[in-house]
């Protein structure tokens, strides 16, 4: 049997299949697989692409088992109309969708049980407990969430700088530091930089590293900002280890993915430390990539029990390099 794993994201996707022993067959990059970026037919196109690039060394084109871990499937409704109108068309016997963050935990964590919280430019948590049982938390966008990703973060230095210039808040580097990122000679004009110009959610976010360094070199504004952030984060995992009665499984694994957390100490020190208040818990480096774990996955939802020999042969055979999404 051929079984096949898929990161699906906005901007690419990365097949990689394997033997029922893991050993690693072949890999498969396409176009973005996100069905409200490409449409259910390119969406479609693009992972039947990948999954035919990393059969071509078995000359397959058809896998016997499928599992496509895809950005955008936050709600009921997605996971209904993907099923409905386009599951039938992907070149695999048995096909299983799940949500991104999923597919991150189980490569994080081996498929073992734990969580992964995801800090990027939005932020997202995923978990799985002993029982198999999945569940997310958060990833609802940046009007009505994202708190403690990058654009929260950027979002608060904004807002820190312009409360320093209407004297409600404290004074802080971050004001000297945002007007020069933004090319702006008073705060007043981030007014413009936002609204008039638009800045984007991007944009915004990419503001973060500026919270995070001030932060390190002990300004107390951008130290409560960060503060905040990893309260928000590890409150994703509270929340998570309550719906799924994780309670008993400490030490809990919480994998920490995305470039909030690349910051480091500064925001992980205190992410750990609100967590510590209520559990025990390990944070761990991911173990695998994405789409190993939408691999992983096939695995385990066909009732095949992840071995140690197959993931020392994962581990020997993936090519890394190329299953980053």
């Amino acid at each position: 049997m051929v079984f096949v794993g898929v990161d699906g994201g906005a901007t690419k996707t990365l097949a990689v299949s394997a033997d029922a022993r893991g050993n690693i067959i072949g890999v498969g990059e396409s176009g973005p697989s996100n069905y409200h970026v490409v449409g259910l037919d390119g969406a479609v196109r693009n992972i039947n692409d990948s999954v035919k690039q990393s059969l071509a060394p078995v000359k397959m084109e058809v896998a016997d088992v499928v599992t496509l871990g895809l950005a955008g499937m936050d709600t009921r409704h997605d996971f209904e109309v993907f099923e409905r109108e386009a599951v039938n068309r992907i070149l695999g016997r048995k096909v299983f969708v799940r949500h991104d963050a999923e597919i991150a935990l189980v490569g994080a964590t081996r498929g073992e049980p734990g969580v992964i919280v995801i800090a990027g430019t939005g932020s997202v948590a995923g978990a799985r407990n002993r029982r198999g049982e999945y569940a997310r938390c958060g990833g609802w966008g940046y009007v009505v969430g994202d708190e403690g990703s990058a654009y929260f973060l950027g979002r608060e230095a904004l807002r820190a700088v312009l409360w320093a210039y209407d004297g409600r808040g404290e004074q802080t580097v971050l004001t000297e530091k945002v007007m020069e990122a933004l090319g702006i000679s008073s705060p007043d004009e981030i007014v413009r930089k936002v609204y008039v110009e638009k800045m984007s959610v991007h944009e915004i976010a990419r503001l973060a590293p500026l919270v995070t360094e001030a932060a390190k070199s002990g300004d107390k504004v951008a130290s409560s900002i960060v503060r905040e952030a990893a309260r928000h984060l590890a409150l994703h995992v509270i929340a998570l280890v309550k719906k799924l009665g994780m309670e008993g499984e400490q030490p809990i694994k919480v994998a920490t993915v995305g470039g909030v957390f690349r910051a480091g100490e500064v925001i992980i020190k205190p992410f750990k430390s609100f967590l510590e208040k209520r559990y025990s818990v390990e944070i761990v480096e991911p173990e695998f990539p994405p789409a190993i774990g939408a691999l992983l996955l096939s695995y385990m939802l066909s009732g095949i029990e992840v071995s140690e020999e197959i993931v020392e042969n994962i581990r020997r055979s993936y090519p890394k390099h190329r299953l980053y999404a």
